[in-house]
């Protein structure tokens, strides 16, 4: 396909000429500056709400627990954050464009370029240029990482946060969505031609101005759209359909560790209920005690006096039979055995647990990457 021309003044008489790749980069390199002084149009990247005319694509999802470090028996309760990007992919109108011109050898003519001339040449290298890797080039394009790439000047977008709790507070881990604002090498415009409409069929050739060359901003911002090339998606894996490279480092959220852990601590609280209690038990015991019947032998013996004086005793006789009574007082004994208790009972007990400890280590609840689309 025809690329566009310019005019060369090497020649004698001054000449038109076929522009040359690095030539092309001047156009290229124009159209980008334009690119990346606006940042609410179709391209550009941005964190929030998803606007009207632009289009989500991914999100960084922050967990961090409620509970710090040691915390014991542990709760699975977690806050979450969502930072939702999106990308703007309005199509935009191209009306009032001014177009290069090429030599077209099918008519053997000079005419304006068709966007599939146009966009074989200039806006094919713009877009090589945009998502370029290499420290030189790549302006207009974002990188997802905690500190300013290299090469050129990069601007901070947005921040993320990975929020980690800790024993009192929340610490955290930012990544920075980076715009290059600038590259390292700076291409010198080499003006391609245009048509310039003298009215009533007068028509000359003219270069075009530097503010028409910015204007071809607008087909390359419809051209990233229509080509997928300077997309990006927000995700794990790289997406599925094109060739995408990680723009920028990986990002985790990192998030405390829940697991069963023995610890050792204190209860104290009431109990109320039933309990056997078993051990000796010593009271004093206060009643009648009922007997029964007593069997034995009675024998008597009567003194005897003889004119006064004692003579001994003199034998009386035999009783047998039968005595019943009873005895009243007290007894005080011990008791041994078990016996059931009712009542409330507060106390403290120390020992050793088992149960779910939220750790000092952490562990990646996921991970997200920028993807750009270079092919």
């Amino acid at each position: 396909m025809a690329r566009p021309l310019k005019i060369d003044t090497s020649t004698s008489p001054v000449s038109l000429k076929e522009m040359t790749d690095n030539e092309m980069r001047g156009i290229s390199y124009k159209i980008l500056q334009e690119f990346t002084s606006n940042d609410t149009t179709t391209g550009m990247l941005g964190i929030g709400s998803t606007p009207s005319g632009a289009t989500s694509i991914g999100s960084f999802v922050d967990t961090s627990r409620t509970q710090g470090p040691g915390t014991h028996p542990a709760g699975t309760s977690v806050t979450t954050i969502i930072s939702n990007f999106y990308q703007r992919t309005a199509v935009l109108s191209e009306s009032g464009t001014t177009l290069p011109i090429d030599f077209d050898s099918g008519v053997g003519g000079i005419q304006e370029q068709s966007n599939t001339e146009l966009n074989e040449h200039i806006m094919r290298r713009t877009l090589t240029m945009m998502t370029s890797t290499a420290d030189n080039e790549g302006m207009g394009q974002y990188r997802l990482q905690p500190n300013s790439p290299t090469g050129g000047t990069w601007g901070q977008m947005a921040v993320m946060q990975d929020r980690i709790k800790t024993a009192s507070s929340i610490s955290t881990n930012n990544t920075v969505l980076w715009k290059r604002q600038t590259q390292a090498t700076a291409y010198s415009i080499v003006r391609p031609l245009k048509v310039l409409d003298g009215g009533a069929g007068d028509d000359s050739l003219k270069e075009m101005t530097d503010t028409e060359v910015k204007a071809l901003v607008t087909k390359y911002r419809n051209r990233i759209i229509s080509s997928g090339i300077g997309t990006y998606k927000v995700q794990q894996n790289a997406p599925a359909g094109g060739t995408w490279v990680r723009s920028g480092l990986a990002f985790d959220d990192d998030i405390r560790q829940r697991t069963n852990q023995n610890y050792t601590g204190s209860y104290s609280g009431t109990y109320s209920g039933t309990r056997t209690y078993s051990g000796n038990y010593a009271g004093a015991y206060t009643g009648t005690y009922s007997g029964g019947t007593f069997a034995g032998s009675y024998i008597r013996y009567t003194p005897a006096y003889y004119g006064g004086r004692y003579g001994g005793n003199v034998f009386g006789g035999y009783f047998t039979g039968y005595y019943t009574g009873y005895f009243t007082g007290s007894y005080t004994g011990y008791y041994s055995g078990s016996r059931t208790y009712s009542a409330n009972y507060t106390g403290s007990y120390s020992g050793t647990y088992t149960g779910a400890t939220i750790q000092t280590a952490t562990q990646v609840a996921s991970q997200v990457s920028l993807w750009m689309r270079t092919a």
